[in-house]
């Protein structure tokens, strides 16, 4: 059954303007936000990059990632005019700048500027992450 065929028959207007996931009953102001959504029980990914066959839930997604592909660089530091394919590569690249550390070690005192950076921390010197040891660590 397509998508949108199941959405018609599985979800209702509710209130003025509002839109009803028949599985979650999450609502959402309009149909197309409501078929974006379904996606997550679904595991429809309708939108494929064309270079590397890798498949995504949004076309947001997809021109995102075709960034990776690119040597293009829009995203430039304030800081230091250092330029990046994402703006979330260069937001964590400007918190090195700004000494801001908000990932903090649950186990020691330690903080980091990246969320990388503590949880590799907590694997090289605590042996797990988030409480579950790693498979590879003895």
């Amino acid at each position: 059954m397509q998508l949108k065929s199941q959405l018609k028959m599985n979800a209702k207007p509710i209130l003025a303007k509002r839109w009803d996931c028949s599985v979650c009953h999450k609502s959402f102001h309009a149909p197309s936000k409501l078929e974006r959504h379904f996606r997550v029980h679904t595991g429809e990914r309708p939108f494929n990059c064309e270079i590397c066959q890798l498949s995504f839930k949004t076309q947001a997604d997809l021109t995102v990632h075709s960034s990776v592909h690119s040597n293009e660089r829009t995203f430039v530091c304030l800081f230091c005019t250092k330029a990046f394919k994402t703006v979330k590569v260069l937001n964590g690249h400007i918190e090195a700048h700004t000494k801001e550390k908000p990932y903090f070690c649950s186990k020691c005192s330690a903080s980091f500027s990246r969320s990388g950076d503590l949880s590799q921390h907590t694997i090289a010197k605590h042996g797990s992450m988030k409480g579950k040891k790693c498979q590879h660590c003895p």
